[in-house]
């Protein structure tokens, strides 16, 4: 059974005091399975506990919530890829999640053209493009357990177009050769040089 609400919150205030930096709460709803809702993550803000969110929950509009409850003065992250573009709109501070690790420079792009210029037509032409890229992530997650691992596919994007960072640990298994393919053609039509692993 996973810690109540009050439990975590009490947590990070406990860590907040033992640490003088700011912290950002990873609230990762479908991993953990703890929801703080936006009065909770507004408290623990008021009291000085967080400076941030990284918001790993698939309703873009929790993102625009807890903005608008901290007038955008909380410092909110998109955190799961999939919500990137909504959260962005919204008004998130940034994006933390597997994309900008595995294609930093079309991520940038993206974000500069939703936060910096307001270019909602690049911007949307820039997610079309991470589009298969994003789905070949999210397969498993969206098939519960079908598809290729997201973490299968971050070593394996990594090793193709930058530095050999290895295959992920068991049990979570290397990505398997059809999907490698995927994986390299969405790599390609983004601009990458891609070597075969």
């Amino acid at each position: 059974m996973a810690p109540t609400p009050s439990q975590v919150m009490d947590h990070y205030r406990r860590v907040a005091e033992a640490v003088s930096i700011p912290i950002i709460l990873y609230h990762n709803i479908p991993l953990t399975g703890i929801d703080l809702k936006t009065e909770h993550l507004v408290a623990l803000f008021s009291e000085g506990a967080i400076g941030g969110v990284k918001m790993s929950n698939p309703e873009p509009d929790r993102i625009c919530e807890l903005l608008q409850a901290t007038d955008g003065r909380l410092f909110v992250y998109a955190g799961i890829d999939t919500v990137a573009f909504e959260g962005l709109c919204h008004g998130a501070h940034g994006w933390i999640s597997g994309i900008p690790s595995m294609v930093p420079a079309v991520a940038k792009r993206f974000y500069e053209a939703v936060r910096v210029r307001g270019d909602l037509h690049e911007a949307r032409t820039l997610w079309k493009q991470l589009g298969p890229l994003m789905r070949l992530q999210f397969s498993a997650y969206h098939s519960k357990g079908d598809g290729a691992h997201w973490l299968g596919v971050m070593k394996a994007a990594l090793n193709m177009i930058g530095p050999p960072v290895g295959d992920p640990c068991p049990p979570v298994l290397p990505l398997e050769a059809s999907h490698r393919a995927t994986l390299a053609a969405s790599l390609r039509s983004l601009g990458y040089t891609v070597r075969e692993t």
